[in-house]
């Protein structure tokens, strides 16, 4: 049974740029190609969903897709922090959950836009 990856990085935005997609497409393919299941939240699909709960619970939509993206972390075995993940309040509330639950943490390692390693 392969392990499965959440990444966890800087987003920032309801509408992604492509050095975002970029970013989270690097990793998902680094680590697929190393045999571990992926959770991409930039591919989840969680938006449509964050967006009618936010308008049907009178909250944000930040507030609803950090949750759901929370719920999917808490099906993973390893999250993979993402170099800018620090400069992201839900990125960092995805580690202290990660941590306080007992997963694995890695960092992912970058070079010229493309993770490389992990550490």
């Amino acid at each position: 049974m392969s392990k499965k990856v959440y990444i966890s990085g800087k987003i920032g935005e309801e509408v992604l740029n492509e050095a975002t997609r970029k970013k989270f497409a690097s990793a998902e393919k680094f680590l697929k190609a190393k045999g571990y299941k992926v959770f991409n939240p930039t591919t989840s699909g969680y938006g449509k969903i964050a967006e009618n709960t936010a308008k049907a619970n009178g909250t944000t939509f930040y507030r609803e897709i950090l949750l759901l993206d929370i719920m999917a972390l808490q099906q993973c075995d390893i999250i993979c922090i993402l170099p800018d993940w620090s400069d992201s309040p839900g990125a960092k509330a995805e580690l202290f959950f990660a941590e306080a639950i007992g997963l694995k943490v890695r960092q992912a390692v970058y070079y010229e836009n493309e993770m490389i390693d992990w550490i």
